[in-house]
């Protein structure tokens, strides 16, 4: 238990109780497929809103995730993405709705460790046209992946939730991660600027998809060369909704500046490299409206998609005790205030 009374998920995760089920489990589902455990793991991962543990097979490694509440919904996702889109992401091998269990097959070495920071672009170069395809082919299967779970994050529906963020840290005390009365009073005065940009992404031809939202190079699975895009897999889609798939561009491109030390005014970029993936990305789209047009897109998403990353975190820690929640700054209340920075037109 946390200082506060509220169950402390990490603990639990971490138990050599709830480690021995987990190892059971897994055995059990792999065993008749012939697969078997060779006795080496490692617990690589245990946060307030999913631990991941490393089994070793005979079969190659495999990996077991348990989900929050908050992210419960996320192997029923990648089952869909595996029939809909097969080589996305890695292959689901079993999963326990009710219990928020899965396995994967390992997606290799990520991205990251591949080469230091500043040898990443043309990675990304090759990679972001394949996710920005996969994105578009997606969008006729909107349905599917909301009944799946995946919350609703379109362009229609972010100005209700940015409300409704704003009514509730109003109402929190600072020390809860709530907003002052100051905070509070501008974020109001923005939010009819900002339901102006979300209007303008639900009138633009691109269509809602799914997005990742938490696309970074420790989010990837590389274990070829560069060119060979074949066994690329993209994993940990627990952040990730449907809305419009350009709002990827928040998490991603901020994440490859942030390694590469390229910096930024404000929300804008001007690393000529930058701009070339976000270009690369935008090709798929290219016959959908005109380059200029999608520039432009991509920083109304950007600007808009602080409200989505408010309400992954929200989502990740919605049953986290408070001393849990402080330990991560408030993420929630941090990226509604990101609305009050200047918002750029263009990437």
């Amino acid at each position: 238990m946390c200082p506060d009374g509220t169950p402390d998920p990490v603990a639990v995760w971490t138990s050599s109780d709830f480690i021995e089920s987990a190892r059971t489990w897994v055995a059990a589902q792999l065993g008749p497929g012939g697969i078997r455990l060779t006795g080496e793991w490692q617990q690589t991962h245990a946060r307030v809103w999913s631990s991941t543990i490393r089994f070793e097979t005979t079969a190659g490694r495999v990996w077991f995730k348990v989900n929050g509440p908050g992210t419960a919904y996320e192997a029923k996702l990648v089952a869909l993405l595996d029939e809909l889109c097969p080589g996305l992401a890695s292959q689901l091998l079993a999963y326990d709705d009710a219990l928020a269990w899965s396995i994967t097959r390992d997606g290799g070495p990520m991205l990251r460790s591949k080469t230091k920071p500043g040898g990443l672009w043309g990675y990304w170069g090759r990679l972001l046209p394949r996710y920005g395809e996969a994105q578009l082919a997606l969008a006729a299967d909107r349905s599917r992946m909301l009944a799946c779970g995946a919350p609703d994050r379109g362009p229609v529906q972010l100005p209700l939730e940015f409300d409704r963020l704003l009514d509730k840290l109003a109402s929190q005390p600072i020390e809860q991660g709530g907003l002052t009365r100051q905070q509070a009073a501008t974020l109001e005065r923005v939010l009819p600027a900002y339901e102006g940009r979300c209007a303008e992404l639900a009138a633009s031809p691109i269509p809602d998809s799914f997005q990742h939202d938490d696309l970074h190079s420790n989010n990837v699975g590389w274990p070829g060369e560069m060119a060979d895009l074949s066994s690329v897999r993209i994993i940990d889609w627990g952040d990730a909704s449907i809305g419009h798939p350009f709002g990827t561009m928040l998490a991603t491109l901020n994440s490859i500046a942030f390694e590469a030390g390229v910096p930024g005014d404000g929300r804008q970029f001007h690393d000529s490299r930058l701009l070339r993936l976000r270009d690369a990305y935008l090709e798929p789209f290219s016959s959908l409206c005109g380059v200029e047009e999608l520039r432009w897109l991509v920083g109304l998403a950007r600007s808009t998609g602080c409200v989505t990353r408010a309400l992954a975190w929200e989502r990740a820690l919605q049953e986290a005790p408070l001393s849990m929640i402080a330990k991560y700054e408030f993420p929630v209340r941090t990226w509604l205030l990101e609305l009050l920075e200047p918002w750029a037109g263009e990437v």
